[in-house]
């Protein structure tokens, strides 16, 4: 982590688990929009959200701070199923300052996630141990759930689950891919040519729509000119279009050249598909350019595995430090922009890669 992103998340911390009253404006103010809110704080390893239910007290006293502040984390990028590691040993008890023995109720925080552990402190306060009365702080918890739920649902909407698909699909679509002969369309790249069926790009792409049935040159001599990119880019593209696999194993730089071209072209089936799989392809060598990718066409998730990875790099900070990144993938890694260095940059079927 940058000493500006660790300078942030020890602020975040000290304001999370210290201040007696919660001003969501304040820490607003004080924080960029690209903030990590998926990184540990503190030195227990807790994420933020789960920092918010350390203190019952503080939650039941200033309930419209304590929802205000978990709605606006939740919306710029807080998980609430993202749940810590199983051996986090660190625990927290809660009680009643009248009776603090009798009342004394305790939860590890280990492997539970910001949603499971309200869940937890719910199932433990139902016990009214000691005679305990929690109706603050349940109707506190029941009402962050509630915002957990709503933000888990809406992500869901825009992020639908992947629907399996059987293998004769697949292979009756390879070989409608593998069809050459009755291909009508040309991609000429920057080292060949690659061949495709225009009722497939007709129904996949609005944009390629509009070109092969223009008046155009694209529309007249089905030829469609992509010579900024490489052939393996562009057949990557049309396997996962025609069969969301590929019998290849492509680098990270194949992966960016299908990422272009399904994002260029409005193929938002491509377009997830590919930056799904780019995560696992980040290294010191390829983060420049996935990062880069991730910021130019706002690939939130990319953006914040990037983001992840590049906290954990001894070698990504030294470069962070150096300035020796685009201006726009210094700022995703929560450093100022600089006058950076551009960067230079047995098989079987892969499913998503």
């Amino acid at each position: 982590m940058s000493e500006d992103g660790s300078r942030r998340a020890d602020m975040v911390w000290g304001f999370l688990s210290l201040w007696d009253l919660w001003d969501c404006e304040t820490l607003q103010n004080k924080l960029p929009s690209n903030f990590d809110w998926t990184q540990p704080i503190g030195n227990d390893g807790l994420v933020p959200l789960t920092v918010l239910l350390l203190d019952p007290a503080r939650m039941s006293n200033n309930k419209s701070g304590f929802l205000k502040l978990a709605e606006w984390m939740l919306k710029s990028g807080a998980d609430p199923e993202q749940r810590l590691p199983a051996e986090n040993t660190f625990f927290r008890s809660w009680f009643q300052k009248d009776k603090p023995d009798a009342t004394r109720i305790t939860v590890s925080f280990g492997g539970h996630s910001a949603i499971t552990l309200a869940v937890a402190w719910l199932h433990a306060m139902q016990e009214a141990k000691g005679g305990a009365n929690w109706g603050n702080e349940t109707g506190c918890l029941r009402e962050f759930l509630t915002l957990c739920a709503s933000t888990v649902a809406t992500r869901a909407a825009r992020d639908p689950p992947t629907v399996p698909m059987r293998q004769s699909v697949v292979e009756v679509w390879e070989s409608v891919r593998n069809m050459t002969a009755t291909h009508n369309v040309i991609f000429e790249t920057a080292d060949g040519q690659v061949t495709a069926h225009d009722v497939v790009l007709l129904a996949a792409s609005p944009v390629l729509k509009a070109m092969l049935e223009s008046s155009m040159k694209e529309g007249s001599s089905k030829r469609i000119s992509v010579e900024d990119s490489s052939s393996s880019g562009v057949s990557l593209f049309l396997d996962m279009l025609y069969t969301g696999s590929t019998w290849d194993d492509p680098d990270y730089k194949t992966m960016l050249v299908a990422l272009d071209l399904a994002h260029r072209w409005q193929v938002t089936g491509v377009v997830d598909m590919v930056s799904d799989a780019l995560p696992q392809m980040l290294a010191v060598d390829s983060f420049a350019d996935i990062a880069e990718a991730a910021v130019l066409k706002g690939l939130d998730a990319l953006q914040r595995a990037c983001r992840g990875f590049g906290s954990k790099s001894e070698e990504i900070q030294a470069m962070l430090q150096a300035g020796s990144f685009p201006d726009h993938v210094q700022r995703l890694l929560g450093a100022s922009a600089t006058h950076a260095c551009e960067p230079g940059a047995s098989k079987g079927r892969r499913r998503s890669f």
